[in-house]
């Protein structure tokens, strides 16, 4: 049932949320283990099982194994009494070994099982997820392992939030062991307003993990810290958040990619939306000014308390006011868009809230999606993920989001409750796909 019920925001225009709802402690950013590799590896005879074998073909030449040569050695009269039938049996079977030593002397014959061991050796292994198992590239683990569906998959780019807990460049690697072909993460804590700077040496790891799994910029999308608040009526928050958003967008450049998204701001009631929307792109604006090559997408968000940019309109406003509109994007978040009136469960909600997107912002700006069930009803104002499938927009609407080329080729990131595991959800939703 729809919850109207607002909640009290704090100092920065932030709301109040208990601890177990939090999006940050919610959402899945925990990597797993790796595994030892899986390929299969040949290995030639050693010398001495080489002896065995010569020796063995000598005693067939012989008559048969040294246990035949005692059992025929038992009585002379019975080996000379053989029948013809005998004989001839053990003649075939003398000849069936002979050929056997014949084929793998036959160089011929090597080269054909060199050529089908090499094969097997470069074959990618079926668990792509485990961390240095034998495979050429990444790109043949997160599309063969992990897809379902038919050929529209391949236009699809799923992937999730994932830790950096022991070094930024850890994240890379959790999303691989989920077989992630896109991975949302955080440049610095979210929780605090000073973070020492960054280590090159951290930044160059996290440019050659991404370099040795196949990821390239386009495929990650970095999520600011929740405490920014870009159209603060507060002066001081204002001026701590338009830091943090330089900091961030300089990470951004520093680890070589070139998309960051974050939630534009609160009004904090204080202000009118419409102020908040032009500090919000001067804000951008100035960041801007102080950084080169790096998109700031803005997040749509669930219309709860006096936040901006639930609204497609809102959305819109800031861009024509960001002066560097090539610089500017949007990322379109399932459960904000359904909690903020747009009903993506039914086919007319679906074709209404894309046709709104293109009419008022544009799908040219549209850079990344956060795909997200909802806990609440549409409509309900409250931002409250779920796991996809569970909540109120339901398999069918992501259905729908997996089958529409305007999507395509762009990250898709799940921020879902740990109840379900990362690598599941992503291989419900590529299970979605068909022939696009």
């Amino acid at each position: 049932m729809p919850r109207k019920k607002t909640l009290p925001e704090d100092n920065n225009g932030h709301l109040e949320t208990p601890d177990n709802e939090n999006p940050p402690t919610s959402w899945k950013t925990r990597g797993k283990s790796p595994k030892p590799p899986t390929a299969p590896h040949i290995k030639e005879p050693s010398k001495s099982s080489k002896r065995s074998t010569e020796k063995g073909k000598e005693e067939e030449k012989d008559g048969g194994t040294s246990k035949g040569k005692r059992q025929a050695g038992v009585t002379a009269a019975s080996a000379g009494d053989a029948s013809p039938a005998k004989k001839s049996k053990s003649t075939t079977i003398k000849k069936e070994a002979e050929s056997k030593t014949q084929a793998k002397t036959d160089p011929s014959n090597e080269k054909k099982r060199e050529r089908k061991t090499k094969e097997v050796k470069e074959e990618p292994t079926a668990s792509s997820s485990t961390k240095g198992e034998t495979k050429p590239k990444r790109k043949a683990a997160n599309k063969a392992s992990v897809l379902l569906g038919g050929p529209g998959q391949f236009n699809k780019f799923v992937g999730a939030h994932v830790s950096i807990t022991g070094g930024i460049e850890n994240a890379v690697e959790n999303a691989v062991a989920i077989n992630a072909r896109a991975f949302a993460l955080f440049l610095r804590s979210q929780r605090q307003w000073a973070c020492k700077p960054m280590e090159e040496s951290a930044a160059r790891l996290f440019r050659e993990a991404c370099e040795k799994h196949g990821f390239s910029p386009s495929q990650i999308l970095p999520h600011g810290s929740y405490l920014l608040n870009c159209g603060a009526p507060n002066p001081e928050t204002l001026r701590k958040s338009r830091e943090a958003l330089v900091d961030e967008l300089k990470r951004c450049e520093q680890l070589g990619l070139t998309m960051y998204n974050f939630h534009p701001g609160s009004s904090c009631g204080e202000i009118t939306v419409e102020e908040c929307l032009t500090r919000i792109a001067d804000s951008i604006n100035l960041a801007h000014q102080q950084t080169s090559g790096v998109t700031t997408v803005i997040e749509n968000m669930s219309c709860q308390g006096n936040t901006v940019g639930g609204k497609f309109a809102e959305l819109r406003g800031i861009i024509d006011r960001v002066e560097d509109k090539s610089r500017v994007g949007v990322c379109l978040d399932t459960c904000h868009a359904f909690a903020a009136g747009y009903n993506l469960s039914t086919q007319d909600g679906f074709d209404q809230m894309m046709q709104e997107f293109e009419e008022t912002v544009g799908f040219s700006y549209l850079r990344a999606m956060h795909i997200n069930d909802s806990k609440g009803e549409v409509g309900c104002h409250l931002d409250r993920h779920e796991n996809i499938g569970r909540g109120k927009i339901g398999i069918e609407g992501f259905r729908r989001v997996m089958n529409d080329p305007r999507l395509n080729n762009i990250p898709m990131i799940l921020e879902t409750p740990v109840s379900l595991d990362d690598e599941d959800e992503i291989r419900i939703l590529y299970s979605l796909c068909e022939d696009l």
